[in-house]
């Protein structure tokens, strides 16, 4: 990846093997290189990937940093919206990041009449509230669940988040699918690290008034190069739902208060530089692992798993592939985690004993957390 120096007009490109991105920044409130990189993606609907430096998914982070971020996010957002207020996490990678958006705008606004929820590609045994497409996306299916929440049937103001917008096309067709089922919604926050959607006018066209909180706003001007022949088996297999049987509630169904669930497995002893890696949807409870043990002195960084395939090379470093932990038989991945820098790895998950592959348990030496189910 070759980034530039900043051109008079502020603008920035960065060289991938799949295309050139121009990258503008018009407001920030955190620095571009403390919130994102970026890379190459390996998906003929969209060549680069932004690669966030403080969700803890592609690049490892300190919890303190994806705590203060998530701060300075929720401070923006009023505190008197029109209640009840629904937050709304995005799979796979807002999940963690609307738990704790969730989280600290409710000790923020010091209200009890708010709710989290999040989007997921698993299916369960529970009523369906509704469905949308995230069509950049290789994975583009997302199911939503009825919130088994009392008082959260009629929700008056919906707080979506993502990592990042682009198009705003994911958020429309999820709120327009929301305001369906829930016709009192009045307003709509959306949240989001960065904001590429400078000047594209898609919050216009949503289904209720809408706002934009961030980090970063910005434009992302994107010139496609050559690009690699999509493997129809590969596409065939990649947007697969997955099937649980045997879960916990930890946002699939909605939750009032923050999930704190110990994992079923005793936390290990060892080494004080850790790192915690959740995996697919299972990120907010590693999360808050890794905080509790960075209060208690430890040098810990905070990965995840993920469905995105990606090209070595720019925002990453290593790749690792391997079979899904959800038995969907998609690929997953985990980037920039350098088996040979000296941490100690904890890999967590929600699924059955024994479901981690266990070629990814040997390439990290790593131990296995289960949590309850």
């Amino acid at each position: 990846m070759l980034i530039a120096a900043d051109a008079p007009g502020g603008v920035r490109s960065v060289t991938l093997p799949t295309g050139r991105l121009d990258v503008t920044v018009h407001d920030a409130r955190w620095p571009i290189d403390m919130l994102c990189a970026f890379a190459a993606r390996e998906n003929p609907k969209r060549g680069f990937l932004v690669v966030s430096r403080v969700l803890g998914r592609h690049l490892p982070a300190a919890p303190s940093i994806m705590r203060r971020s998530v701060r300075d996010l929720a401070v923006q957002i009023s505190i008197d919206l029109p209640g009840p207020v629904m937050v709304i996490g995005l799979a796979e990678t807002a999940i963690c990041l609307g738990q704790m958006l969730h989280e600290e705008w409710r000790a923020q606004s010091k209200r009890d009449d708010v709710g989290y929820i999040h989007s997921t590609r698993q299916r369960i045994d529970a009523p369906m509230l509704c469905r949308f497409e995230e069509p950049h996306s290789h994975a583009s299916a997302h199911l939503v669940y009825r919130p088994q929440i009392v008082g959260m049937d009629a929700p008056r103001t919906l707080i979506v988040v993502d990592d990042e917008i682009s198009t705003g096309t994911t958020l429309r067709n999820l709120t327009e699918a929301l305001v369906q089922q829930w016709p009192s919604v009045e307003r709509i926050v959306v949240a989001t690290l960065t904001d590429w959607s400078t000047g594209s006018g898609w919050q216009d066209r949503m289904p209720r008034p809408t706002e934009i909180v961030s980090l970063l706003s910005g434009r992302l001007d994107w010139t496609p190069g050559a690009m690699r022949t999509s493997d129809p088996v590969f596409e065939a297999q990649a947007g697969s739902l997955g099937s649980m049987a045997d879960h916990m509630n930890y946002g699939r169904l909605g939750l009032y208060e923050p999930a704190d669930v110990p994992p079923a497995t005793p936390i290990p002893g060892g080494t004080r530089r850790l790192r915690i890696i959740g995996t697919g949807e299972f990120t907010y409870l590693p999360f808050r692992l890794a905080e509790r043990l960075e209060a208690e002195g430890r040098d810990v960084v905070v990965q995840a798993t993920s469905r995105s395939p990606a090209r070595l090379g720019a925002a990453m470093a290593t790749k690792l592939q391997f079979n899904d932990n959800y038995e969907t038989g998609v690929a997953n991945y985990l980037y920039n985690a350098d088996p040979t820098d000296g941490r100690e790895n904890w890999i967590c998950h929600e699924t059955p004993g024994g479901s981690v592959d266990p070629a990814l348990v040997e390439a990290l030496a790593a131990k296995v957390l289960e949590w309850q189910r």
